[in-house]
């Protein structure tokens, strides 16, 4: 009988601690562990001790009700243990007290299971910067007196022009000619075009398409120097490239 009563106290305590509302939520979520294994192996060695005691004592010493089959105190304990209706008392303490431990220890000490955050989005890549286009620097360049051939020096001038006009082909120019003062304004035009129609052939032959040029000859309308000092006609006859027209954003 009182192992019977020690099998309905640990079923009676286990419900009633599966019946919270926070354990049940924690209890279900939970992996089972160590902290359910090792109370559980703990306990059911204490409960099959306790078991066996509580066995012991209570058969020690105790009268033979009228009407048991079994009529000496040794043939009661040998019907007990043979009985299906009766357990053995160290099973029952075992499998309470592993049944109780383990489910408290599951509760207490196994970690909850947490679902693995997703891996943070991979940071945006900077933008690229812009292409660097080259800066297209165009300078003139000298004629020698009364003659429209390109000098020797100044050929590196425009090969450098004719590569920055291939890296920006939306660009088209202008070629202008101009003279000193000697001389009738007519021959100095005449005089200009004649220069500038020879940077524009030069260009040409580097490659730059005739239709990104235009060819302009204002004589000696357009000084940048003294006429009146060699060194000041020296500059005046010149050719000059100028950028007309230039995709937006694009350097000048």
């Amino acid at each position: 009988m009182k192992a019977r009563c020690w099998l309905v106290v640990t079923l009676l305590a286990t419900t009633t601690v599966l019946q919270g509302c926070e354990f049940g939520r924690r209890y279900i979520n939970k992996p089972w562990g160590k902290g359910t294994y090792i109370p559980a192996a703990v306990c059911a060695v204490v409960g099959g001790v306790g078991g066996a005691a509580i066995e012991s004592n209570g058969f020690t010493g105790e009268s033979i009700r009228s009407g048991d089959s079994c009529a000496t105190v040794n043939e009661v304990r040998h019907c007990q243990h043979d009985s299906p209706d009766y357990p053995p008392a160290v099973a029952i303490g075992a499998v309470g007290g592993a049944l109780l431990c383990g489910l408290a220890g599951h509760y207490l000490w196994d970690p909850e299971e947490t679902a693995t955050p997703p891996p943070p989005p991979p940071p945006t890549p900077a933008p690229l910067p812009p292409p660097v286009s080259r800066k297209i620097v165009l300078r003139g360049v000298h004629f020698d007196f009364d003659r429209s051939e390109i000098r020797s020096d100044s050929r590196p001038v425009l090969d450098e022009a004719a590569s920055a006009l291939k890296e920006n082909s939306n660009v088209r120019i202008s070629v202008e000619g101009h003279t000193d003062n000697v001389g009738s304004d007519a021959y100095n035009e005449k005089l200009s075009v004649r220069r500038a129609e020879a940077v524009f052939r030069y260009m040409v032959n580097q490659g730059i398409s005739p239709e990104r040029m235009e060819v302009i000859g204002y004589g000696e309308s357009r000084p940048v120097a003294d006429n009146d000092t060699d060194s000041g006609r020296a500059q005046n006859r010149r050719v000059e490239l100028h950028v007309v027209n230039q995709a937006s954003g694009a350097p000048h």
